[in-house]
C-alpha cells in the first residue's frame, strides 16, 4: 500500500543571506563555545585565528615595588600586587618614572616605580612589564624610552611634513624630538581647567618622552582636530602621571582594557609604536581580512557597537539571531577548533604535517604522506614543501606557537631549491602580525624560525578551566 508524501517548499536563500552566510572575505565571530566566550577569524571557510576570552591585566598600569634586582640577567623584579611578583629588562626601564625619589641613572630595591603589563604569566613564566609607559589613541602614542618624534611608515610624505611642521610651529618638536617641557603636552584649557582643580603639572619630574604619529593621522583633515586629538592624549598622559604622585604603591592607575576590546586590538590594531615594529594598514581597511564583526550575544553586540563608533571603525557590526541554527553549527567550530588543536594536518597534495610541542621548541616534521612522488621525485618534493611552507605560516599564526620552531622539511638536493623555500616562507611569515623570524636552514637541514611571544598558545587557551 503506497503512501502520499506531501510536497514541502524548497528553501531558497536569498542573495543577502548568502552574503552574510559567506566568509569569503572574512569575518570576526565573537561566540560562546562550550560554555567559554571566545573570538575566531574565519576567512574562506578556514579558521585563520582563534582566541579564548580570559582576564588579562595586558596594558593595566601600576605602581609597582621593586623587591631584588638581577645583575647577571640585567633584569630586576617588581611587585605590582601582594604577592604578584613580574620581570622588568632593565633595557626597559632606561627612563623610569620613580614615585618615591628622583631617578639618578640607577634602580635599586625598594624603588616605587610605574610599570606597565606587557605580558600576562604563562605556565611557570612570570608577568613582563615594562618601565616605558605608553598611552595611545587612534593617531598619536606617547611613551617614555626616547624623546624621539617617530612617523609611520605608511604616512605620506605631504602628510608628514604638514604634520611635522605644525608641531614645530608650535615648539612641541625640535630637531625631530619633543621638546622636554610639561607644558607643551597640555593645551591652554586643559592648563586653567588642572590648575582650578588644585593640579600643578610643574611639580612632575618629567623622564625622557617621545612621540610617534600614526598611520590613521591622515584622516585629520584640519589643523584643529590635529591639536584636539593630540592634547587629548597628552593631557590624559599628564594627569596619569600627577595621580602617580599622589597614589601608594601596587595602585592601578589604568585597568587593562576589556576582553573584547584586548581581543580587537590583538587582531586588529596596528603596531604600537610604530617608529620600532613594522607598521600595518589603517584599522578600517584591515581586520585580517575580516569584514565584519558577528556575534550572537547582544550585550556584546551593543559593546561593540559602540566601541568602533567612539573609535570611528567603519566596520558592519551584526547580530546574529537563529533560534534553528546556532552560529558554531552555522560555521562549523567544532570541526574548525579540533582540527586547530589536531597534531596531524593534511594537505592538498597529500601530503601532511606533524606539530609537537615541547616545554623548550615546537617540532613540525613535513611528510609526503599518501603523495606520490613519481619518477622526478626532486620536482614533487619541492611542490610539496612550497605548500607545507603555506600551512607552516598559517598553522604559527592559528595555534599563536611561539619561541623556537624547527621545521623539517623534505629534503631536497637542489640548493636553489632550498634557498626559493627560505625566501618564499619568509615572505609568507612577514605577514603575520606577531614578529616572526625565518632564521636559516641547518647544516640537517632544519629550517630554524623564532616567533615572538605575546599571549597563550591555542591549546593552553582551548585547555585552560
Amino acid at each position: 500500500m503506497s503512501r502520499k508524501i506531501e510536497s514541502k517548499n524548497s528553501l531558497t536563500i536569498s542573495e543577502e543571506e548568502q552574503y552574510s552566510r559567506s566568509t569569503a572575505s572574512g569575518k570576526l565571530l565573537f561566540t560562546s563555545f562550550r560554555g567559554r566566550q571566545c573570538a575566531l577569524v574565519i576567512e574562506k571557510d578556514r579558521l585563520v585565528e582563534a582566541a579564548f576570552l580570559t582576564p588579562g591585566k595586558v596594558g593595566a598600569i601600576y605602581i609597582g615595588k621593586v623587591k631584588n634586582m638581577a645583575p647577571n640577567i640585567d633584569a630586576c623584579f617588581v611587585e605590582i600586587a601582594k604577592g604578584e611578583i613580574c620581570f622588568l629588562p632593565l633595557k626597559n626601564a632606561v627612563s623610569p618614572f620613580l614615585v618615591n625619589r628622583v631617578f639618578d641613572g640607577r634602580i635599586v630595591e625598594g624603588d616605587e616605580i610605574l610599570v606597565q603589563v606587557v605580558r600576562d604569566a604563562q605556565k611557570s613564566k612570570r608577568a613582563s612589564v615594562t618601565a616605558h609607559i605608553s598611552l595611545a589613541n587612534e593617531y598619536f602614542a606617547i611613551s617614555f624610552g626616547s624623546a624621539k618624534v617617530g612617523y609611520s611608515a605608511k604616512l605620506n610624505t605631504k602628510t608628514k611634513d604638514a604634520i611635522r611642521r605644525e608641531f614645530t610651529e608650535k615648539a612641541i618638536i625640535q630637531n625631530g624630538f619633543l621638546i622636554q617641557n610639561i607644558n607643551i603636552l597640555l593645551s591652554v584649557t586643559d592648563a586653567e581647567r588642572m590648575k582650578t582643580q588644585g593640579i600643578k603639572p610643574e611639580t612632575i619630574s618629567l623622564p625622557s618622552v617621545g612621540l610617534v604619529v600614526r598611520t590613521r593621522a591622515e584622516e585629520l583633515g584640519t589643523e584643529e582636530a590635529l591639536w584636539s586629538r593630540f592634547f587629548s592624549l597628552s593631557g590624559e598622559f599628564v594627569r596619569l602621571l600627577y595621580t602617580a604622585m599622589h597614589r601608594n604603591c601596587f595602585y592601578c592607575l589604568r585597568k587593562a582594557p576589556g576582553e573584547f576590546e584586548a581581543i580587537l586590538q590583538h587582531f586588529a590594531k596596528e603596531a604600537s609604536p610604530e617608529a620600532s615594529m613594522p607598521d600595518t594598514e589603517p584599522f578600517p581597511d584591515r581586520l585580517l581580512c575580516s569584514r565584519e564583526i558577528v556575534t550572537d550575544q547582544e550585550v556584546l553586540y551593543e559593546q561593540l557597537q559602540e566601541y568602533c563608533s567612539i573609535h570611528k571603525w567603519q566596520l558592519p557590526v551584526r547580530l546574529y539571531q537563529d533560534s534553528m541554527l546556532s552560529l558554531a553549527t552555522l560555521y562549523s567550530l567544532e570541526s574548525k577548533l579540533e582540527s586547530a588543536l589536531n597534531r596531524r594536518v593534511w594537505l592538498k597534495c597529500g601530503g601532511c604535517l606533524i606539530i609537537d610541542n615541547t616545554e623548550a621548541l615546537t617540532v613540525i616534521d613535513v611528510n609526503s604522506g599518501k603523495c606520490e612522488a613519481g619518477t622526478d621525485s626532486g620536482t614533487a618534493y619541492h611542490k610539496i614543501n612550497l605548500e607545507a611552507a603555506e600551512e607552516v605560516a598559517r598553522q604559527l599564526r592559528l595555534r599563536n606557537l611561539s619561541g623556537i620552531i624547527i621545521v623539517d622539511f623534505i629534503n631536497m638536493q637542489s640548493a636553489r631549491d632550498n634557498r626559493n623555500l627560505l625566501h618564499y616562507l619568509r615572505e609568507l611569515t612577514a605577514r603575520d602580525r606577531v614578529l616572526t623570524k625565518v632564521v636559516d636552514i641547518t647544516a640537517l637541514g632544519l629550517v630554524e624560525i623564532t616567533r615572538q611571544k605575546i599571549s597563550k598558545p591555542l591549546r593552553e587557551q582551548f585547555s585552560a578551566e
